[in-house]
């Protein structure tokens, strides 16, 4: 199954009344294609009152999983919740964000809360299981959304005089980068000889997140840079 925003406030209101008494906060849903994140908790900082406030679950549509897979990602996201709820502490102290290096959390607050989970029948992990991974699939948005990244994505390569620099990008930015690149500060790649943009098909390239006005990338003499062009079958984009 695939969450709505509907299905995640009932559940959410449900099980707040029968595993948390009803004292979780009214929160924001969200719905997102992440294919890392299956779920995510966040709060925002009262700076007045030097505390947190607890503020939305994002979940992830883009694996199609039982409706049992999806209930355990709120339920965990929803400990999070309880977490900034009930201890803010954990996370802000001296106006300042506690560092994951100091406060695990996923930690023993976490696994606490999991356990106590288990007396009303649920099964609730700091991780995604692989039981959970092997009976859920890529949805059917998120294939549509990974081929339109696949048929879009680019490779641009700025030549420079000392060597030069690549990076992942798409269509949809091309007109920016030809105008933006320019004004860039090339502290390795000395002048710019020219920018080039290539189509290419290779899926792990096509697939990663596209460099918006912060864009990262790889140095690479010419050699490499053409062997690297050739590994993914790169052609001229015409633009």
């Amino acid at each position: 199954m695939l969450v709505t925003l509907n299905w995640i406030s009932e559940n959410y209101n449900k099980y707040n009344k029968l595993c948390w008494n009803g004292q979780l906060p009214n929160i924001v849903f969200k719905i997102s294609r992440s294919k890392k994140t299956w779920g995510y908790a966040s709060f925002k900082y009262d700076y007045p009152n030097n505390t947190i406030i607890p503020e939305m679950i994002t979940m992830s549509n883009y694996y199609d999983s039982p409706e049992e897979v999806k209930l355990n990602t709120l339920l965990h996201e929803m400990i999070h919740i309880a977490d900034y709820t009930f201890h803010p502490e954990h996370f802000i102290q001296n106006n300042k964000r506690v560092s994951g290096h100091y406060y695990d959390a996923h930690g023993y607050w976490f696994k606490k809360e999991c356990n106590r989970l288990k007396k009303f029948g649920f099964n609730v992990t700091n991780k995604v299981e692989n039981s959970e991974i092997k009976v859920s699939r890529m949805s059917d948005k998120a294939k549509i959304a990974e081929m339109h990244k696949v048929n879009n994505a680019l490779i641009c390569v700025v030549y420079g005089t000392n060597c030069n620099f690549y990076f992942k990008t798409d269509i949809y930015k091309v007109n920016y980068l030809k105008k933006e690149l320019k004004n860039y500060t090339w502290y390795k790649i000395g002048d710019i000889r020219k920018i080039k943009f290539y189509t290419f098909k290779d899926e792990k390239y096509a697939t990663m997140r596209s460099c918006g006005k912060r864009v990262r990338g790889w140095h690479a003499d010419n050699k490499r840079t053409m062997n690297f062009l050739e590994k993914i079958n790169a052609t001229d984009y015409i633009c």
